[in-house]
């Protein structure tokens, strides 16, 4: 198997769970954008959302509303966050596997982030956070989400 997500999903690879139920998983992105930087794939393989049925599609932007809301009630993002989804490669898909990004953003952070930015759209993506790091705000992410009314 050769996408990473795939690998991710079937438990091959390391990832600091957010939430995982039968239709997505919730995972810290490895190389953030920003402090609590969270990616919901699909537990199907597509490339494009127009691949997905149109429930899964429905159901991963509900939560990625979730999460923006538990990102939110930890004080990430107040100001603005970016919810994002590159849907193919000309639009800088850079895993070729559908993903909706959910970026809280910081004030004073835009110099640091365009950097970022520019290693992820080469797909060099720059050093890793570490593990414990993105374990804490996955679990952080995780009580907030318990929280939450649904």
């Amino acid at each position: 198997m050769s996408c990473i997500f795939c690998q991710i999903i079937a438990g091959e690879l390391p990832a600091s769970v957010v939430h995982e139920d039968e239709h997505c998983l919730a995972f810290m992105d490895i190389h953030p954008l920003g402090r609590g930087h969270v990616l919901v794939v699909p537990k199907v393989h597509a490339v494009q959302v127009t691949e997905l049925p149109a429930a899964t599609t429905d159901h991963l932007f509900h939560m990625a509303n979730r999460i923006l809301h538990a990102q939110r009630a930890l004080g990430w993002g107040l100001g603005g966050s970016h919810i994002l989804l590159n849907d193919g490669k000309t639009a800088n898909q850079t895993v070729p596997h559908v993903h909706v990004h959910i970026i809280p953003r910081e004030r004073g952070e835009t110099i640091k982030t365009l950097g970022r930015l520019a290693l992820h759209v080469t797909g060099l993506f720059g050093p890793a956070v570490a593990r414990q790091t993105l374990d804490e705000q996955a679990q952080a992410l995780r009580r907030a989400l318990a929280q939450l009314a649904d």
